[in-house]
């Protein structure tokens, strides 16, 4: 699978819900070759018509005072000023700071630092928030996680001045000592009301805002390790998957709420821990995650086989997303350095593209070497399959299909001209005259527009005269032959006989010798041996 966009860029990154733009956040804990301490938040352009693989910036960059965990970008409903919705950055200080896009792109460095495209911030959390986003039925409100274990629910309806809900029942925070940080949240797909989040020493609980209070929590019963990320099911509001980032159990769970006595399945490919996933919202069978072994799978939840796999990095891929514009379209943001965006329409089965890596003595490049020839994913995604079809056949009928239903039209007149003149034709073959073809292909001579189509219909209208043979040459200018001599009547027997006689051959008689029968031969009377048959040979006295 090639890279059709690149930065270099040590960043978490966001698409845009409803506009060709992805914001890119500094990530903690990454350095770059430059060894900069500095943080900021930065809007591209993403224009897959460009063959080049640079992403321009859309505008200026906007400095921030920590280094970011968490981007999202949600939809503001319909505010003037946030035609591009609302950028949220959680970030190393506890603080959740909200943006304007808007203001952010097509504006200047200088611009952007004159007017500042700063919302508010949102200030609550003690710890690193590691867990953000926005609901997907309500984009007003917005959940964050922390690492002092604290759970917080904002409302942006005024994203001026948010406000903050009750904290929850039984959730953990900063005087509680089974407090567990935060690594990841996620919001019911199916459910308004349903939030799960999940924490470093291994428990996953799921929040009913309702109720404020939890619904149910869960816990490997076998291996109790750090989880890293957790995603809901699309499709069955009571699925969820929580991955880990532990090397000793470097596996995806699947946990059906229903029965939380143990995963349902788990799903195990990668080696080493996994520290993102993404569920493809064009295609709710598949799954990316990403982990330390440096591998970027592609999952079939359904078969719980890998279908595709992203060219290993250098380096850790730490954060996965797909496009929520375009389908197919994901992004892979690395440890190495890069932000790469790919497109899983050109992807391969895993391993057949894994290449070997390597760095030179002066650290100046990276060597990638191909192990094979490039495989077809062994799925077809469900946006690269035709929604329906349509055919037509003969006499203008029309079938469509589409799944679970064809239908059959009756037949669509689209040349009513042509329609008619096929009438007239079929009027005349059940006629079964000669006279009737010959009116046809004569109208049709009088009709004709070009010499070449008149003199068709011309031929064909004397193949129907009742002298055709003599007409045909009359039409073709040739004359018959003058008869020299009086021309007798054909006498079958006749010529016949006079065959026989012409191919009859000489009669020719041979003298045939009859053989004569050689005489008996006759025993002498004085031969003793005349009448002995051999019998007595075998008689002893």
């Amino acid at each position: 699978m090639g890279v059709i966009k690149t930065m270099e860029r040590s960043a978490t990154v966001a698409f845009s819900p409803n506009a060709p733009f992805l914001a890119a956040g500094t990530m903690a804990g990454a350095i770059d070759l430059s060894f900069s301490a500095s943080a900021s938040l930065e809007i591209f352009k993403l224009d897959y018509a460009d063959p080049s693989t640079n992403m321009p910036l859309a505008g200026g960059a906007v400095h921030t005072s920590e280094r970011f965990h968490r981007l999202a970008w949600g939809t503001a409903g319909a505010e003037t000023d946030l035609s591009l919705g609302i950028l949220a950055g959680g970030l190393v200080d506890g603080t959740v700071n909200l943006w304007n896009p808007a203001k952010i792109v097509g504006v200047s460095k200088t611009q952007a630092a004159a007017e500042t495209p700063l919302i508010c911030k949102l200030e609550k959390h003690t710890g690193a928030v590691k867990g953000l986003q926005f609901n997907p039925f309500s984009s007003n409100l917005l959940a964050s996680g922390a690492a002092d274990g604290e759970l917080a629910i904002w409302d942006l309806a005024n994203p001026s001045a948010p406000s903050l809900y009750p904290a929850l029942k039984g959730a953990t925070g900063p005087g509680n000592a089974a407090a567990g940080e935060v690594t990841c949240l996620a919001w019911n797909r199916k459910v308004q009301h349903i939030l799960a989040s999940t924490s470093a020493d291994g428990t996953t609980i799921v929040w009913d805002l309702k109720r404020q209070r939890p619904v149910i929590s869960f816990t490997d019963p076998n291996l109790k390790t750090r989880c890293s990320c957790l995603v809901w099911n699309p499709e069955v509001a009571t699925q969820l998957i929580v991955a880990s980032d532990d090397d000793r159990c470097p596996t995806l769970q699947v946990w059906d709420l229903r029965n939380a006595v143990s995963p349902q399945r788990t799903l195990t490919a990668h080696t080493k821990g996994v520290l993102s996933m993404a569920w493809c919202p064009s295609d709710t069978s598949l799954l990316l995650s990403c982990g330390k072994d440096n591998r970027t799978l592609c999952w079939d939840t359904s078969s719980g086989e890998v279908v595709a796999e992203i060219p290993a990095s250098s380096n850790w891929n730490f954060d996965v997303q797909w496009s929520a514009r375009t389908p197919g379209i994901l992004g892979a943001a690395s440890f190495d350095g890069k932000v790469s965006l790919y497109n899983l329409q050109n992807a391969s089965a895993p391993g057949s593209e894994q290449a070997g890596m390597g760095v030179n003595a002066d650290f100046s490049e990276i060597k990638e070497v191909s192990s094979g020839p490039k495989k077809p994913m062994l799925k077809a995604p469900s946006f690269m399959q035709r929604p329906c079809s349509v055919a037509f056949g003969f006499g203008g009928r029309m079938v469509t299909q589409k799944p679970g239903a064809t239908t059959l039209y009756p037949p669509v007149v689209t040349e009513e001209a042509l329609v008619g003149e096929a009438g007239e034709f079929e009027a005349a073959l059940a006629a079964g005259d000669k006279t009737t073809m010959r009116e046809f292909c004569a109208k049709k001579v009088d009709n004709a527009s070009e010499e070449v189509e008149k003199e068709v219909w011309s031929f064909l209208k004397v193949l129907f005269e009742e002298d055709s043979r003599r007409q045909l040459l009359s039409h073709l200018d040739l004359e018959l032959p003058a008869a020299t001599e009086p021309v007798t009547e054909y006498d079958e027997e006749e010529d016949k006989e006079e065959v026989e006689k012409e191919e009859a051959p000489e009669a020719v008689t041979e003298a045939v010798e009859t053989p004569t029968t050689p005489p008996k031969a006759e025993a002498l009377p004085d031969d003793p041996k005349a009448d002995d048959d051999g019998a007595g040979f075998f008689e002893n006295d």
